[in-house]
């Protein structure tokens, strides 16, 4: 009688989102979203347990999901550290998110997405992307997903998420109303789960949640408006297309600028740059992406690759709504890995991590960047003389694991 009890009391690994918050905001959220981001909804939703996919575009994506599938309650997957602060991490739980190590095997949050679907039959939502990338497009979508998806068992939805990296750009310092689409599909059939293989499925990921913000725009004619679309553009955009020189980029309201050779550009409501000058270098900032991250990828092939710079260490600390910084040292990334020299809570510490232990270096623009949870504690670095060099961190690590990924599949 006493094992009965212990095992029943070990299998509520998983509340459902709270059922009064959901159903008395709910309502009044719902038609907030709909009217602060013009958001259009259509397609079907699930009707039993399910898994949810969406491309990432934005920090406002789970409001998308949450009205698009309201009334059902969804429970999110959401990364480890936002459950470190206090007010967030409160919200989170009340919620009924799961916590999870982002780019990384996680048992604990794989027996509460069972638990959800098996015993709450309820909708996971997974962002597979694990990031807001920035880019205006799809980001890459690690494999672990379909293999996710096939231990699961349950039918797959995908909700396709459009104009959000317009109004609400990664470096916008505001959202700015333009319009967003959701449109959630069956993707893959219970039945398919079993019968398809990882490759099939992630070929299905990729499909049905690949987009480009700017044939979104085209197609749609959305226009953003506001005098202030590229206030925090230069936290994104630090090397120059003109003369190639890195952390020149300045920007304010609709203009940007390279102060070291004097190429201006304005945007206009079509999200869409304009030059100073005889040369249009490019149309968008998804191609300014691209090109910064190829320039990358072009420095991260050399075999002596290096960077390196001064950083604080800032981690979570228990009650409190932001990161602490604990320390000061050196930050240093080559092909042989991830190496930081100094302090740490008064300590001398190093610390080593491999370059295929860390799948990409998350950033908050402008701010740090992070690499993934360790000695059960968030890893946030703090550049000291200049904050935006934390996005090329963060491309270099996304370039690494490409480069890494491409080499794996030659020797395939």
């Amino acid at each position: 009688m006493e094992k009965n009890k212990d095992n029943k009391k070990n299998i509520k690994l998983q509340k459902k989102p709270n059922a009064f918050f959901y159903y008395t905001v709910g309502i009044p959220f719902s038609l907030m979203v709909r009217a602060q981001f013009n958001l259009h909804t259509k397609g079907e939703k699930p009707k039993g347990p399910a898994i949810i996919l969406s491309n990432h575009t934005s920090n406002h994506d789970y409001k998308f999901i949450a009205s698009a599938m309201w009334p059902r309650r969804i429970t999110f997957v959401a990364t480890y550290h936002w459950f470190t602060f206090k007010s967030l991490g409160f919200w989170l739980r009340t919620m009924g998110a799961i916590p999870k190590f982002q780019f990384a095997t996680d048992m604990a949050s794989m027996k509460k997405i069972r638990y959800t679907l098996d015993k709450n039959k309820g909708i996971v939502f997974i962002a597979p992307e694990g990031t807001v990338y920035g880019g205006g497009k799809l980001g890459f979508i690690s494999p672990s997903i379909a293999k996710t998806i096939k231990i699961f068992g349950v039918p797959v939805y995908a909700s396709l998420i459009q104009g959000a990296g317009l109004g609400s750009a990664k470096w916008s310092t505001r959202p700015h109303k333009g319009r967003v689409d959701v449109e959630t599909s069956l993707i893959i059939s219970k039945e398919e789960t079993k019968s398809l293989t990882v490759d099939e499925i992630m070929e299905r990921i990729n499909s049905s949640l690949a987009y480009n913000e700017f044939e979104y725009q085209k197609k749609t004619g959305v226009l953003i408006k506001g005098d202030d679309k590229l206030e925090g553009f230069d936290t994104m955009f630090y090397k120059c297309p003109c003369c190639e020189k890195e952390f020149g980029i300045v920007s304010g309201k609709n203009q940007v600028e390279c102060t070291k050779c004097g190429t201006k550009a304005e945007i206009d409501d079509s999200f869409r740059f304009h030059w100073n000058g005889d040369k249009e270098y490019f149309d968008n900032y998804s191609q300014w992406y691209d090109w910064q991250l190829e320039k990358m990828k072009e420095e991260v092939s050399d075999p002596d690759f290096k960077m390196e710079e001064l950083v604080d260490y800032g981690t979570d600390e228990p009650g409190i709504d932001n990161y602490v910084k604990v320390g000061r040292g050196v930050m240093k990334f080559t092909h042989s890995g991830w190496d930081y020299k100094g302090t740490f809570k008064g300590e001398e510490i190093t610390d080593h991590d491999d370059v295929e232990n860390v799948f990409l270096a998350t950033l908050k623009v402008g701010k740090h960047f992070e690499l993934p949870y360790k000695n059960g504690h968030c890893r946030v670095f703090y550049p000291v003389e200049n904050g935006k060099t934390s996005m090329k961190w963060h491309l270099a690590s996304r370039a690494m694991s490409e480069l890494l990924e491409e080499r794996k599949k030659e020797k395939e």
